[in-house]
C-alpha cells in the first residue's frame, strides 16, 4: 500500500496519463482535480481505498456543490445544484486496481442508493474498471467477503 500513498501523494506519472486519457475521453469538458480552495486543505481530491473483510462503511456522498464551506470557490460560483447548466459539474472517478478480483467469490462492490425508493444497485470491481459518477450520488463501500481472506480491494477515488 506504500505505492498507492506514493500515487496519491506525488506527482506521479500514472496519475497524469490517466488524467489525460480521461481529458481525451471527454473533448466538450475540463477535466481537473477538485481544487483545494473548494472543499480546504483537509479533504483530497484523490483518495485511496482499501477495505478488507470486516470493514464496515456507511452510505455517503463525495461532495455537494450545494453545500460547499464558505470559501472563494463559493464566492465566485455560489452554492448550486449539481449538473447546473453553466456551473463546474462535481464528478467522482473510480477505479479498481487490483490485477485479480473473483467478484462472484469475494463481492467488495461499490453500491449505490436512491434514497426516495431504498432501492441499491451494486457495481462489483473488475481489473481496471473505472466508474464515473456525479459526487452527489449516495453510496458506499462494500466490504469484501470472508473468502477473500485479507485481500483488500484496491481502488483509488478522483473528485473532478
Amino acid at each position: 500500500h506504500e505505492a498507492t500513498m506514493d500515487i496519491c501523494f506525488s506527482d506521479h506519472p500514472a496519475i497524469a496519463e490517466f488524467e489525460s486519457k480521461l481529458s481525451q475521453l471527454f473533448p466538450d469538458f475540463l477535466v481537473s482535480r477538485l481544487p483545494e480552495s473548494v472543499l480546504g486543505g483537509c479533504v483530497s481530491p484523490l483518495t485511496a481505498n482499501a477495505p478488507t473483510h470486516g470493514d464496515v462503511f456507511e452510505y455517503h456522498i463525495d461532495a455537494d456543490p450545494l453545500q460547499v464551506p464558505p470559501s472563494p470557490w463559493a464566492d465566485v460560483f455560489g452554492r448550486y445544484p449539481n449538473r447546473n447548466r453553466g456551473k463546474p459539474r462535481f464528478v467522482s472517478c473510480l477505479v479498481y486496481l487490483n490485477d485479480e478480483w473473483d467478484a462472484e467469490v469475494w463481492g467488495a462492490p461499490t453500491r449505490f442508493l436512491d434514497p426516495p425508493t431504498g432501492e441499491t444497485i451494486d457495481i462489483f470491481p473488475r481489473p481496471g474498471r473505472c466508474v464515473i459518477m456525479d459526487q452527489d450520488i449516495t453510496h458506499t463501500v462494500v466490504a469484501p467477503n470472508v473468502e477473500a481472506g485479507k485481500r483488500p480491494r484496491d481502488s483509488l477515488v478522483w473528485k473532478l
